[in-house]
């Protein structure tokens, strides 16, 4: 996991007394709304939703836990019950660190607790920064902003995504329906900006996909 590469070997020996792989279903649970946290989970292949009911009773996603990511520190470092919950995005393989286990390794490797500081506040960064993206913003700059997100995490030069999760769930956390993000992709494609196969899109034209962020009219798809 990245976030343990530098720490010693005693502080990954506590991390794995009683550390165990959880492999999951789709669309099976993690951890329920309102249960008491067990620990810190990593994820090793698939992904994994975090989930929260909107205004209207309706479930939606606002993020995404992709291999190589954690997830749970909340509740590890405050003790109180998930206010969220989480789902499996197909077949996923996660490792459980019990919560003393995480606690105990932290205490002994500050700069362990250091990077796990910088990571949650990252995590809290980019969900400000999908707030102000995607409540009431235009679907095609919802869009062009999580792309860019998705190419600058990636850090690849040859501008391909693959998605970690279908497009239901990617039109969740964007606060869009399904629909409007197939019409949006489908418009993008035809001004020649993607190309989409499946999960996989290739930006053509970042250029053009960034002038959606202006909100510039004269380039927003219809």
């Amino acid at each position: 996991m990245p976030i343990l590469l530098g720490s010693g070997p005693e502080v990954l020996d506590e991390l794995a007394r009683g550390a165990e792989f959880v492999r999951l279903s789709s669309s099976a649970t993690v951890f329920e709304r309102g249960s008491h946290p067990s620990g810190l989970f990593f994820v090793c292949n698939g992904a994994v939703r975090l989930m929260v009911s909107g205004p209207e009773g309706k479930d939606k996603v606002v993020e995404l836990f992709e291999p190589g990511g954690m997830f749970g520190e909340i509740g590890v470092f405050t003790g109180e019950r998930y206010r969220t919950w989480t789902q499996a995005v197909g077949a996923v393989v996660l490792v459980h660190v019990p919560r003393e286990r995480v606690l105990a390794a932290v205490a002994m490797d500050n700069s362990l607790s250091n990077r796990m500081l910088v990571a949650v506040c990252a995590r809290i960064q980019r969900l400000i920064d999908a707030i102000g993206s995607t409540v009431g913003g235009p679907a095609a700059v919802r869009v062009a902003s999580y792309l860019l997100e998705q190419l600058e995490r990636g850090a690849r030069s040859d501008g391909c995504i693959v998605l970690a999760a279908p497009k239901k769930t990617i039109a969740s956390l964007l606060n869009l329906t399904p629909e409007t993000l197939s019409r949006v992709l489908r418009s993008l494609v035809e001004e020649g900006v993607l190309t989409v196969s499946g999960r996989r899109i290739r930006v053509r034209n970042r250029a053009q996909l960034a002038r959606l962020l202006t909100h510039d009219e004269a380039v927003l798809p219809l």
